[in-house]
């Protein structure tokens, strides 16, 4: 069977669950998802994120950090797109 969503929507969707810190289910709910399939891509996106764990040597607050600039990262491009999209619809 074929994929239904591309790659980048799931992507996507991902980032919005995790950095709107939104119940999966309820995100889920709201854009016509299977929960499964967007905890999927929840858990597929933050290990992709973790990039896989830091260094022994590495403070706590900079971990902490780095996964705050992390996040941070996702909202802003999140909200790019929704202002891009509604600017579209203003016009």
């Amino acid at each position: 069977m074929a994929n239904k969503y591309t790659d980048e929507y799931g992507r996507e969707t991902a980032d919005y669950i995790i950095s709107t810190g939104k119940p999966i289910n309820q995100v889920a709910r709201e854009l016509g998802l299977n929960a499964k399939t967007a905890q999927h891509w929840v858990s597929a996106r933050r290990k992709q994120l973790e990039g896989g764990g830091e260094p022994e040597n590495v403070s706590p607050e900079l971990v902490e950090a780095n996964r705050r600039i992390r996040e941070l990262e996702m909202e802003n491009e999140f909200l790019k797109k929704a202002a891009a999209f509604f600017a579209r619809n203003q016009a």
